[in-house]
């Protein structure tokens, strides 16, 4: 689908983002809430993926520019997945994803990169309320690259039990393999 044939014009979904991210409804915040079926690793934000490439040495691609991001606000722009949307409609805002999401896995590497990821995800599920949620991650994702499942799973595992203790955030969680 190109961007001339979208059903929503990327300024009206820019529009509908920002409420979204600037809405500020105390009944809202306060509801408390589920999050299903979520893939740990597509949580990962640009400012956790910078500092952790650049401990384990790792370069990122920037498939627009052909070189390695200069910084975090190069990164960033990556994620800006209207962008893509603009250059080449949903295909091209697929294809950025994609590359964001496996990219994301090269600087998972030790116990605490795991550690540091869940964290994040369940500090951002504190501030929204989040009683109840279901990360799963992909344990091929991870080995393959020569990652143990213990490695994975003692990173994800302190995490969680650290956002039950201090933050109330995702007090009852299944923490999934997701094979396939």
């Amino acid at each position: 689908m190109s961007s001339s044939n979208a059903v929503l014009a990327n300024a009206t979904i820019r529009e509908y983002r920002d409420l979204i991210r600037n809405q500020d409804d105390e009944f809202i915040k306060q509801m408390p809430k589920v999050e299903m079926h979520v893939h740990i690793e597509g949580t990962m934000t640009p400012e956790l993926r910078w500092p952790l490439a650049v401990r384990h040495r790792i370069p990122i691609p920037n498939p627009r520019t052909g070189k390695y991001c200069r910084d975090l606000s190069e990164l960033k722009g990556l994620y800006d997945l209207l962008d893509d949307l603009e250059q080449g409609g949903v295909e091209g805002g697929m294809l950025r994803f994609f590359e964001l999401y496996y990219g994301g896995f090269d600087v998972l590497r030790d116990e605490e990169d795991f550690y540091l990821l869940a964290m994040n995800y369940f500090q951002r599920a504190a501030r929204m309320n989040i009683r109840y949620c279901e990360p799963f991650f992909d344990p091929q994702g991870h080995t393959r690259r020569g990652v143990s499942l213990d490695t994975v799973m003692k990173g994800l595992q302190r995490a969680q039990l650290e956002a039950a203790e201090k933050l109330n955030a995702c007090t009852e969680t299944s923490i999934s393999e997701h094979i396939g």
